[in-house]
């Protein structure tokens, strides 16, 4: 879902700007982008933003589904912003 936001993404939103996001990537002034991992109790998403302002989230049905995605997204990115630190597969 591309938006710039909804209640879904202010949820998520409001976790990482509060400081309690697992994980964050990116940077919108850098990269153009910036997205982190949040799991919560009852929540296990993963949210962008662009340099726009525009968002797009995902939301997973378990915390582990959640993580791989992630580890697939940094993976990914490391690619195409880092690729001097990127895995070799």
């Amino acid at each position: 879902m591309t938006n710039k936001y909804d209640a879904i993404s202010e949820q998520l939103n409001d976790v990482a700007m509060n400081g309690f996001a697992e994980e964050e990537y990116g940077s919108c002034s850098e990269e153009g982008f910036w997205a982190a991992l949040i799991i919560t109790e009852n929540m296990f998403g993963i949210i962008e933003e662009d340099s726009q302002g525009f968002v797009d989230y995902e939301l997973h049905s378990t915390e582990k589904a959640a993580r791989d995605r992630w580890e697939d997204h940094v993976i990914r990115w490391e690619g195409l912003y880092h690729p001097e630190a990127a895995e070799v597969l």
